[in-house]
């Protein structure tokens, strides 16, 4: 395993968002920079002109996307939640240049260091913080969320989907007259992830979900969906900051929680005791009931990273390089025995 293994996937995803700037003088007198330097940090540039420095951001989305992430940050700023980037409008007020058909935006750079989940107070500040986006996001317009953003109701179908996905992968395997490494770990292990999906279903099925998800409605609040280390900033006078809501959505609010725990258990070896950190650490801005701590299982039980990774290495055929992708595979199947350990022991504590 090496030591990017973790990271590996937002790097390839960095960097062919980033390959796909469009960048030119042009585009720059257009926002009226005189440019100094430019820098790529993970999926922007970061630009030092005259005026400052700023993040350059390429928009990817349709219209109703765009126009529902503007809205879910402008929500949190009117609510109170000042944690967030700040856009950088055009004089007449809209917030895009447009450069040879495409679109870019500018937000002011928060200059700072990235938050690192292995140290717990910068976990705890995480924990909190996530908190009380969630509490601000709550009486959101959800009126016009487009549908690929609205994620309530959704689990079921979507692990009934992965299940099926992963065993049309098989069969690709099986039928392979020439397997490669990849083909052996996978074979050796998608057996035991059908079986945790399966019991995951199972588990949803017979959980308080549809109830936390009857609550989501009510309260119309909305996630942030990509809650990585890289994307808190705590900027040199100590305020911290979230960044990129480019994936937020509509769902149960422990979809956040949850994402924030595993990234966690990933890095230190499945330690149930941090887990729990993180869970004390949210609940001490808002309260986090016995429902959900029992959707959580079913939550961490499902393969997803080795769903996701088999699928970026069967069906997506993703031009990252043999060693890359044995690697990871290395890494996301022996998930699976590890997630079975700390799911027993997760549950032994609620």
């Amino acid at each position: 395993m090496t030591i990017d293994t973790f990271t590996m996937e937002n790097k390839y995803r960095d960097r062919d968002i980033l390959s796909d700037y469009n960048l030119n003088l042009e585009l720059f007198n257009i926002m009226g920079l005189d440019v100094q330097d430019i820098a790529p940090v993970r999926n922007v540039f970061r630009i030092t002109t005259q005026k400052g420095m700023f993040s350059l951001k390429r928009v990817i989305y349709e219209k109703a996307e765009i126009d529902f992430i503007m809205s879910a940050v402008e929500h949190l700023k009117q609510k109170g939640f000042q944690n967030v980037m700040e856009y950088v409008p055009r004089e007449d007020g809209s917030l895009f240049y447009e450069y040879d058909r495409e679109k870019y935006y500018l937000t002011k750079w928060v200059d700072g260091r990235e938050l690192d989940y292995l140290n717990p107070i910068d976990l705890q500040a995480a924990a909190k913080l996530l908190a009380q986006l969630h509490i601000a996001s709550q009486g959101f317009d959800t009126s016009a969320v487009p549908i690929s953003r609205n994620l309530l109701g959704m689990w079921p179908k979507n692990f009934k989907e992965r299940i099926l996905e992963m065993k049309e992968m098989k069969f690709k395997a099986l039928l392979k007259r020439a397997r490669e490494s990849f083909d052996r770990i996978f074979l050796d292990f998608v057996d035991m992830c059908l079986e945790d999906g399966n019991r995951a279903l199972k588990l949803l099925s017979d959980s308080p979900y549809d109830a936390l998800v009857d609550k989501a409605e009510e309260e119309k609040g909305f996630i942030h969906h990509d809650y990585a280390h890289h994307n808190l900033i705590q900027s040199f006078d100590g305020k911290l900051y979230v960044l990129d809501f480019d994936y937020c959505a509509i769902d149960v609010r422990i979809h956040d929680l949850g994402s924030l725990i595993i990234r966690n258990m990933k890095k230190t070896g499945w330690d149930i005791d941090r887990a729990l950190y993180i869970i004390e650490g949210y609940n001490e801005v808002s309260a986090v009931s016995n429902d959900e701590l029992k959707v959580l299982v079913p939550f961490f039980l499902f393969p997803q990273d080795f769903w996701q990774i088999s699928k970026q290495y069967y069906v997506e055929k993703k031009d990252w390089g043999d060693r890359d992708y044995l690697d990871k595979m290395n890494t996301k199947s022996q998930y699976t025995i590890s997630r079975r350990q700390f799911i027993e022991e997760f549950e032994k504590r609620l």
